[in-house]
């Protein structure tokens, strides 16, 4: 069940030291978020501090406030721990210890498949982002400025695809026709998440795109990644984000499937549909989550049976 805004904003103003984190391998929208929270709240005088993963080098166009670190000191214990983005608390990786030491804890996120794993939660799987949400939690609450503002447009156009996913809704538009009234250069971010890539990651693509194969008479295309194709490219499984939807975008697609050896034996697998196919419930299934159009789950085991496995989930479906 929801806790209301003015709950959160109760346990916010009870809480001076304040931990915000994200999923593991952040994306735009787990940085976006948790960087725009963590700004707005310090302008209002918390101690803030944002625990994230290493990111890609797209992703260092969104601004933190300086306030994002890899890892804190043992004796580190806030007031407060407010994970976003996270679909459970084993998204928040080794975070995980911090959050259930932590007294006071807060869960903001929009994935369907959300655990309400949180003494307070927020959760609207209809939002586009959490991004979305975390405007609207701040919007005449908490400070925004030219770089809060730009955190939040980057997380937003992430997760939207560039307003191109179908969760991209009225009130997406109307959240970041208001973010672009502040002083910041958008088409820098949108070009630098969605157009702009080293070297190696599209050598990455190439070898994806080798692979591509179809299944059900090409309603779904597939591909299969290996940790070593991954290394000889000069890559790490976190640069491989935007394959899945690429991919999908082949014609009379209603699905694809895009898996890729994290380390040996373990594998990360990301989907992507249309209406047809509900991929967060395949997702679910393998111990994963995410959104109905876009979701992941990882598994350990062969490639090839991993695939067979999960095309037989979507095969349920069609």
């Amino acid at each position: 069940m929801n806790n209301t805004f003015d709950e959160l904003r109760q346990t916010i103003e009870l809480s001076q030291s304040i931990a915000i984190s994200g999923h593991t391998s952040p994306d735009g929208d787990a940085i976006g978020a948790c960087c725009a929270l963590a700004m707005s709240l310090a302008e209002l005088g918390k101690d803030v501090v944002v625990i994230l993963e290493g990111y890609t080098e797209n992703f260092q166009v969104i601004p933190t406030g300086g306030l994002v670190v890899t890892e804190v000191d043992e004796e580190y214990l806030p007031d407060l721990y407010i994970a976003v983005d996270c679909g459970d608390k084993e998204r928040l990786g080794k975070n995980g210890k911090l959050f259930d030491e932590t007294l006071y804890t807060i869960n903001i996120d929009h994935h369907i498949s959300n655990t309400f794993f949180a003494k307070q939660n927020y959760v609207d799987d209809e939002a586009s982002s959490a991004s979305e949400i975390i405007f609207q939690f701040i919007y005449n609450y908490a400070p925004i400025n030219a770089d809060i503002a730009a955190a939040i447009y980057a997380g937003i156009v992430f997760d939207t695809g560039g307003f191109r996913h179908s969760s991209t809704s009225p009130i997406t538009m109307a959240i970041v026709s208001e973010l672009m009234e502040y002083d910041f250069n958008f088409t820098k971010i949108y070009n630098t998440i969605f157009h702009s890539r080293k070297f190696g990651e599209a050598k990455i693509m190439g070898i994806a795109l080798c692979n591509l194969k179809e299944a059900f008479d090409g309603r779904i295309v597939t591909s299969i990644v290996t940790a070593e194709e991954i290394k000889k490219c000069g890559v790490t499984s976190d640069e491989l984000s935007e394959i899945s939807s690429f991919i999908k975008g082949v014609n009379n697609t209603v699905a694809s499937v895009f898996i890729y050896e994290k380390e040996p034996g373990t594998f990360k697998v990301s989907m992507r549909s249309d209406d047809l196919v509900d991929v967060s419930e395949i997702s679910t299934k393998f111990g994963g989550g995410g959104h109905v159009r876009a979701a992941g789950c990882t598994i350990k085991g062969n490639a090839e049976k991993i695939l067979k496995d999960v095309l037989s989930e979507i095969e349920k479906q069609l």
